[in-house]
């Protein structure tokens, strides 16, 4: 069955305000590995700087919360950066890391909410959602950074009860809703007893989004243009296992100054590198 996620649709659609640095070709890179029989087009993927600061911030916060102990220590964040061996790291990702632990610890946003889920950031993948929409199925994926659930008086009184579906964040970019899009078609099959909400929280600037939410029409709306992207990454990676001449036709390039932080141009006959 064909697959959808908010990486993949990011990969078929840019941003707004990310068009001239959106390029076809890099998810042609990227899916087609594992069909190429020429073992030298395998290419690693490297993390940004950026991109590393994120995912250990994120575990800094997993650790406080694992141990909650360490967020009255008085060397708290020094014992969590430990555990995340945050001295190895380059001086701008741990001095970056180490500002995010400090501030975490002086003021826990999620020290007095109800915790349903807070992932590390590192696990597997979770399972896959089915997702049936009139003849469109697909498979879903979602992986949430945090869920908390509402102790709100006025959700108690009308015997309601809320699921917040939360993506931390960090940097000064300004975050995708796509990604609350499909956190919250995942919900209505995960929660489907809930009132399903989605926020981004931004750890390092410690500030959070309002809330997020979707009417039925509009997750019916998500579910089909995911269904869609789905099927159609699908018949590109098939039409390529049958003519891998087909790259190019498939997964159009748009070169460009962004071609520099792309793992794959070395290998990119268009690299604008």
């Amino acid at each position: 069955m064909e697959f959808a996620s908010y990486h993949l649709w990011s990969q078929f659609e840019p941003a707004l305000g990310w068009e001239d640095t959106h390029c076809q070709m890099q998810r042609g890179w990227r899916w087609t590995q594992t069909a190429r029989s020429d073992d030298s087009h395998s290419v690693p993927f490297t993390e940004t700087i950026w991109q590393k600061v994120g995912k250990l911030a994120q575990q800094g916060v997993y650790e406080f919360h694992r141990d909650p102990l360490l967020l009255k220590h008085p060397r708290g964040c020094e014992r969590v950066a430990d555990r995340l061996y945050l001295y190895y790291e380059v001086a701008v990702v741990r001095d970056r890391v180490m500002q995010i632990l400090r501030q975490y610890q002086a003021d826990p946003w999620l020290r007095d909410r109800q915790i349903v889920l807070l992932n590390r950031g590192d696990e597997p993948i979770p399972p896959p959602i089915e997702v049936c929409i009139n003849e469109d199925n697909f498979y879903l994926y979602a992986a949430f950074d945090c869920i908390v659930r509402s102790v709100e008086r006025e959700f108690v009184a009308q015997n309601r009860q809320q699921i917040e579906i939360i993506d931390f964040k960090t940097g000064i970019a300004d975050p995708d809703l796509r990604q609350a899009d499909v956190y919250l078609l995942a919900g209505k099959y995960l929660y489907p007893d809930f009132d399903v909400v989605a926020s981004f929280y931004n750890l390092e600037t410690m500030t959070s989004s309002e809330l997020i939410t979707a009417t039925p029409e509009r997750l019916d709306d998500i579910a089909h243009k995911l269904a869609t992207i789905a099927k159609l990454h699908q018949q590109q990676l098939q039409a390529y296992q049958l003519d891998p001449t087909s790259f190019d036709r498939l997964f159009p390039p748009h070169p460009g100054t962004h071609c520099r932080a792309c793992n794959f141009n070395y290998h990119c006959t268009y690299s604008a590198a």
